[in-house]
């Protein structure tokens, strides 16, 4: 794509909208304004065949402005064009990216621009873009951590607890095990939760060391919602009863909070397991009336 000569002089054309797209590896446009982007599964009736699987929706961005002149004629060609992978990036409130929607395949069904508030010459109003697509992926923005430690206000807790991501010894968080009579709440061991965050999605996988040693695991993830959630947490057997999955959590909750868009962490918990739920509203965690797709409590604590 070209950019139109006077764009190079000009400090973030898209500085101030919260979502901008880019394509051809440079930003082409930026809206005030997104439809929630969502899958939907078709249902099938009678004895009509399967569909290939879930079905990506059209996303609307509105309220927006290109100074992309290549992007704008591409646009307006809609269904005629060929087809473009596109990167929507979502800005927080300070401007700092916090999630990108990866499209593939994209062209545009309805294009809506507004030549008469265009107040620059080289600058396209739009006030309406609908992106069909084929498919999309959403990449956390969130940076991994290279280690997760106590806050200082938290000198009750175990300060030699840490959290990592892990490396050449995913074999020792791997082999994490819990108590016997807690293998119906968590995988029986860590290594199911490794197997889980190797795919592609959400979490991340973090071990849990007192001092070098490993003694647990931990999982986090950044959903649509932009809600921070944990997830896969479990202390070894051998080093459960001295408070260290309390620190590991402190900690854990402490470095969420400080993300940028913060506002939500939330977990879930068997509805059986007591001592999980106790732990949780000492920390501060209130149900939200909701249960996940295994059934179990939804959880949250709010910034």
């Amino acid at each position: 794509m070209t950019i139109d000569p006077e764009r190079a002089a000009r400090a973030e054309p898209y500085g101030s909208f919260m979502f901008t797209v880019r394509g051809g590896g440079r930003e082409v446009a930026g809206f005030s304004s997104l439809t929630v982007v969502k899958r939907t599964t078709a249902v099938v009736v009678g004895d009509a065949p399967p569909t290939d699987g879930p079905v990506s929706e059209a996303i609307a961005l509105e309220h927006g402005a290109s100074h992309d002149s290549d992007f704008v004629a591409w646009a307006a060609r809609g269904e005629l064009a060929s087809h473009m992978d596109l990167d929507i990036h979502v800005h927080d409130e300070a401007g700092r990216l916090v999630r990108t929607y990866q499209l593939t395949g994209c062209w545009v069904s309805e294009f809506q621009s507004l030549p008469d508030l265009d107040g620059d010459s080289n600058a396209v109003t739009i006030g309406h873009l609908r992106l069909e697509n084929q498919g999309w992926t959403s990449v956390a923005a969130v940076p991994e951590p290279e280690e997760i430690t106590l806050p200082d206000d938290q000198p009750d807790l175990a300060s030699h607890i840490s959290l990592r991501p892990v490396g050449e010894d995913w074999r020792e968080v791997g082999d994490v095990r819990p108590k016997d009579d807690q293998r119906e709440f968590v995988h029986p061991m860590a290594a199911g939760y490794l197997l889980m965050t190797e795919r592609p999605g959400p979490w991340n996988s973090l071990g849990i060391y007192e001092g070098d040693t490993v003694v647990g695991h931990a999982m986090w993830g950044l959903d649509d919602d932009e809600a921070h959630w944990i997830g896969g947490f479990v202390i070894d057997q051998t080093a459960q009863g001295r408070g260290l999955g309390r620190a590991a959590m402190v900690a854990l909750m402490a470095w969420l909070a400080e993300q940028p868009g913060h506002w939500v962490t939330r977990l879930s918990h068997h509805p059986d397991n007591v001592v999980a739920a106790q732990l949780y509203a000492e920390l501060g965690f209130t149900p939200t009336g909701g249960t996940d797709e295994d059934g179990e409590i939804i959880l949250e604590i709010r910034a």
